[in-house]
Parts: structure tokens; sequence; C-alpha cells
């Protein structure tokens, strides 16, 4: 009776160790499923990355073939426009010596030959600014209320066109280490762009502050702000690369944002979107005070900040 119930003892053992033997087998091939899985996961990741890459890659060289055909075409504009810009400067000249008695007539042509110095100057910054190239030529030192101020009346019959108003916050500011008529560029861009996102709504403000300077601060700030719609999230991070416009008018280049970043950078300059309170966008620049002027002479940059010396000096 005990070797009958012994009997299938073997089977049951040898049954035992193929169950585990199959249990080992199966936690085996879930692991090898398992690390598939992940190995599949990291490939399509990195397709995908390279994918994006490659679009990006191509976006890339598709920009930078625009920006060298349209050096191309600043170029060869500038070249031709400047013989008949030179002609109109000499006619206007000749006129205001001419009708010097016309007072009303005189301050129209006043106003035509500098906007027409105003576009020699620019045009001999302009593709320096597309290269991102430094500019050689000697400057004096620009007062920025006054090239603000320039860049304003300049603007103003066109915001008064269209219902909007232009204010400017003026406080006196140092001389700062960019030409008059960058400084000038820059503002028209600026409110020129807020102007023509305001006038789809019917009018609003653009509102320009000088900032007043600290004198241990290298730096002179301005900002433009508007009460517009502001700036869609998705194009915060590309405002300032070229063919990129918050206006969907396709009559806009895109470049005017990505021109002024330019031409501050030659300059050491630097500008920055921020947004705006409850509605509006906002751009803060920051352009490098003038060096060795009277007011800041060679000492005051080789010593410490008066501010530092003060503390140490105080009991």
């Amino acid at each position: 009776m005990a070797l009958f119930l012994l009997a299938p003892l073997p089977a049951l053992l040898a049954g035992s160790k193929r169950r585990a033997a199959l249990q080992r087998d199966l936690e085996a091939a879930r692991a090898q499923e398992a690390q598939a899985h992940q190995l599949c996961e990291a490939m399509r990741y990195r397709v995908k990355r390279l994918r994006e890459d490659l679009i990006a890659a191509d976006s890339q060289a598709r920009t930078a073939h625009q920006l060298t055909l349209l050096g191309q075409f600043v170029a060869g504009f500038l070249h031709e426009v400047n013989n008949p810009l030179a002609i109109l400067t000499g006619r206007v000249e000749v006129l205001l010596q001419e009708r010097a008695s016309d007072v009303e007539l005189c301050a129209d042509l006043e106003r035509i030959l500098h906007e027409a110095r105003y576009i020699e100057k620019i045009s001999g910054t302009l593709l320096p600014a597309l290269r991102r190239a430094q500019v050689d030529s000697a400057f004096e030192p620009a007062l920025p209320a006054e090239a603000i101020e320039r860049a304003l009346t300049s603007l103003r019959p066109m915001a008064e066109s269209q219902g909007s108003a232009l204010r400017f916050d003026r406080v006196e500011a140092p001389r700062v280490n960019l030409p008059s008529h960058i400084i000038e560029e820059v503002v028209r861009a600026l409110v020129a762009n807020a102007l023509q996102v305001l006038e789809k709504r019917g009018g609003g403000t653009v509102h320009v502050r000088l900032k007043a300077s600290h004198p241990a601060r290298p730096t002179v700030l301005f900002e433009v702000e508007d009460d517009g719609p502001g700036v869609p999230q998705e194009l915060r991070d590309h405002l300032f690369e070229p063919f990129v416009s918050r206006s969907t008018d396709r009559r806009r280049s895109g470049l005017g944002l990505f021109i002024v970043a330019s031409l501050l950078q030659i300059y050491d300059g630097a500008v920055r979107y921020e947004a705006g309170g409850e509605a509006g966008a906002r751009f803060l620049v920051e352009i490098p005070r003038a060096r060795f002027t009277k007011e800041q002479p060679y000492h005051w940059f080789a010593s410490r900040f008066p501010e530092e010396e003060r503390e140490e000096q105080a009991p």
C-alpha cells in the first residue's frame, strides 16, 4: 500500500521542476519583452529627434539662403538708390536757399532733408546689420532723449491718422555709445510695429519710457510698450529671428525686429520682449553708455563704482 502511494512522487517532482523551468522561461521572456519595448521607445524617440533636427536644419538652411539673397538685394538696392538720393538731397538744399523767405515751405523742406539724410545714414548701416558685422565708421555718441524725440516726431502723423497716441516719458540720460540714427531706427521700428498692430483695433496708445540712468550703471534703458493684444506665446521665443512676425498681414516681411536686434548687437546693445501688464507688448532696449566723456573720465572706469567706495568709507 505504501509503495503504491509513493509511486507518483517522482512524477510530481519532475512536474514541479518543469513548472519552475517554465516560470523562469516566462520571466526571462517578459524581461526580454520589456527590454525590447524600451529599445523600441528609445529608437522611436531618437527617430523623432532626428526628424526634428532635420526639419530645423532645413529651416536654418532656407533662412540662411534667404538672408544671403536678401543681403545681395539690399546691397544692389542701396547702390541704386544712393545716386537719386544724393540728387534729392542736393535739390532740397538748393530750394532751402532759394525759398528762404517762405517759412512754411522751408519747414517742410527741412523735414524732407532730415528724412533723406536719415535714409543715407541708415543705408550705410543696414547691410552690416544683416551680416551682423561691426561698423568701423566713427560717430558722435548720441543723446538718447533727442533721438527718441525725433523718431516719435516722424511717426506722430501716422499715429494720429489711425487714432493712436504716442507718449514719451523723457528724462535726461547720458550720451550712449551709438550713432543717433541707430537709436532713431530702433525706436521707429518698434513704434511702427506697435502702431500697425493697434490699427486693426481702431487705435491705442504706444508709450516710450526713457529710464533714469544710475551713475554706476554702464547702460541706458528705454522701453516701448503698447496696449494691444500682445505677442502670442508660441512666437515669443522666435521674435528676433528673421521672417517672424506677430502680424497676420502677408505684406509684413518679419524682418523688423530681426534688424532691430542686429543693429543693437553691432553696438553691444540688446533688446528683449516682456509681456505687458493686463495686455499689450513691452520691448526693453539696453544700450551702452558712452565712455571717456567729460562726465565719465577714464579713471571712472579704471576704479571701482563710487557706491562701493562710499560704502567702505562709511563708519
